[in-house]
């Protein structure tokens, strides 16, 4: 199991969405965070962060449909997708742990 945690314009969230949906990525987690850095100008940006677990043989298409539908958001605003290793999974209301909770 991994999380993969995408960075993003509040604009590309919905796209995105949709993007994942086609290739049967339907559960994620949008959270809206703050931005900064140099790549920005050193001001604070407004930004999303999509939060997506998935089991391995998702990883690929969810990594592959992220950056295609991002782009490269180009040198002062790049998108960033992270993919932690993800120890557990707890499904509450099921009961259910491990790769059946993702």
């Amino acid at each position: 199991m991994r999380l993969v945690v995408a960075v993003v314009k509040p604009a590309q969230v919905e796209s995105t969405r949709q993007a994942l949906a086609a290739v049967h990525v339907t559960r994620l987690t949008v959270c809206d965070v703050h931005g900064y850095g140099p790549d920005a100008g050193d001001q604070v940006r407004q930004e999303v962060m999509l939060e997506i677990a998935v089991n391995d043989d998702f990883v690929d298409r969810t990594v592959s449909t992220l950056a295609a539908t991002l782009g490269s958001g180009g040198p002062a605003d790049p998108p960033r997708i992270f993919v932690l290793p993800m120890e557990e999974a707890v499904q509450i209301y099921r009961f259910v742990r491990g790769p059946e909770a993702v």
